[in-house]
């Protein structure tokens, strides 16, 4: 991307911060009163209640190989491994049930595991410049669009977002999101700090606007609201340290930005989370790349030495105070094949890819698996009730669906609305506490 690229980028989400929209994003940010009720206090009632999460995911044309070392790839005699006790085959176990994948996984604190689903599925594609179509569920999608970007402007109003498009934080190429036909240009982490300010920046006074609007609206529900107004201020409202805790905390993490690289994408994400900017953040997290000469996967083992550690960061970081309304998730263009190549790395894989979903409400576990299939393994078939692989009700051909549909229904959208937006797949049930009925 130009340097005047990035120049309009920040421009451009500088205008959204400083423009009325972006005002009352502070205002809501400040006393926890949604925008919507902030410019229409008398129009509140409990249908206003924020319902659905923010979506937070790493997606890379790369194809990593994410899909290689997670739970349901072991016990197979030809499934290649990275070598070595970093990558060793270990047990942990996903809500009560014990499984294997490699050791970073299985590193993960237990309070994370047992809210983290391994989706595997195919995704259709070799082909690196896809993934746009891949995210677009291969075609399946109403009126063919990015299922994020239909899930964004779905939850929106729901969510009280800023805006109804995702953000991409670390997209290049062909990463790049599309919504409603319009190409959307990246956001860069740097362009976010610059656009706040840092100490100096808009959140620096968010103590004195939760005191003025809280004010405000308590004063024009005396003389005008119903009890049923004052019950829902009471709940929404932040108290004065939880305004200042709020400010003080997304300062700190602004300030820790210095770069556009993965660290800083994640901690712009939970920045732009925080204050409800999109319902749906894009960054890049490098799982192994396009590892097609890693001898000895060497690559591969650093990457997710690398990446792992990195994702437990953003979610720990994120139960801090935003655990209920975030879903961290992965999707890339396609995974890597699973037998050992000679001595060198992966191949493409069209047939088997692995979505991560992790959040409150999910119950952690294995969607799905892996069979043989011509010269690799391939993705089974999935029993949308129990999530088992091997014989069930959604075939090979519709795992990307119904991985999609799974993936937007615990975004907090409907299951009769996903059958609309993405009428292909069905919805994984085991995935959750409450399924649908």
């Amino acid at each position: 991307m130009t340097k005047h690229s990035k120049k309009l980028n920040r421009r451009s989400f500088m205008r959204t911060l400083g423009s009325a929209a972006g005002v009352v994003t502070l205002q809501s940010l400040a006393t926890g009163i949604p925008a919507k009720i902030l410019l229409d206090p008398l129009s509140a009632s409990a249908d206003d209640l924020p319902s659905g999460k923010i979506l937070i995911v790493t997606s890379s044309r790369h194809g990593d190989p994410i899909n290689a070392n997670v739970p349901g790839t072991y016990g197979f005699s030809d499934v290649h491994h990275p070598p070595g006790d970093a990558m060793a085959e270990t047990e942990l176990s996903l809500a009560g049930t014990t499984t294997t994948a490699a050791k970073p996984w299985a590193d993960l604190p237990q309070n994370i595991l047992d809210r983290t689903v391994f989706f595997h599925h195919a995704t259709y594609s070799p082909v690196h410049g896809e993934l746009a179509r891949v995210q677009r569920m291969m075609d399946e999608t109403e009126k063919n669009d990015m299922l994020i970007s239909l899930l964004a402007r779905e939850l929106a109003p729901k969510l009280g977002t800023v805006q109804s498009d995702p953000v991409s934080l670390g997209a290049v190429g062909a990463e790049l999101l599309s919504s409603g036909g319009r190409l959307l240009a990246n956001v860069t982490p740097l362009s976010v700090r610059q656009a706040l300010g840092g100490v100096e920046g808009p959140l620096k006074g968010l103590t004195e606007l939760r005191d003025k609007h809280i004010d405000r609206i308590y004063d024009l529900y005396r003389e005008r609201g119903t009890p049923g107004q004052v019950k829902l201020l009471d709940a929404w409202a932040r108290s004065r340290d939880e305004a200042r805790s709020i400010s003080q905390g997304l300062i700190n993490q602004l300030d820790k930005i210095e770069s556009n690289d993965e660290d800083d994408q994640l901690v712009a994400a939970r920045v732009l989370a925080a204050m409800k900017i999109a319902p749906v953040i894009t960054v890049h997290l490098n799982f192994g790349r396009d590892n097609h000469n890693d001898p000895g996967l060497a690559l591969e083992t650093a990457d997710h030495l690398s990446a792992i550690p990195k994702l437990r960061d953003l979610i720990e970081k994120v139960d801090e105070n935003l655990q209920d309304d975030v879903l961290v998730g992965s999707l890339n263009v396609f995974g890597r094949t699973l037998k050992k190549k000679g001595t060198t790395g992966r191949d493409h894989n069209p047939g088997h890819h692995c979505m991560l979903l992790i959040g409150d409400g999910l119950k952690g576990g294995i969607v799905g698996g892996i069979e043989p299939n011509n010269n690799d393994y391939i993705a089974q078939s999935i029993d949308s009730v129990t999530g088992q692989g091997g014989a069930g009700d959604i075939p090979y051909n519709e795992s990307l669906a119904s991985a999609g549909k799974t993936l937007g229904y615990a975004m907090g959208v409907s299951a009769d609305r996903m059958d609309q937006l993405l009428p292909a797949g069905k919805i994984v049930r085991s995935v959750f506490e409450n399924p649908p009925t």
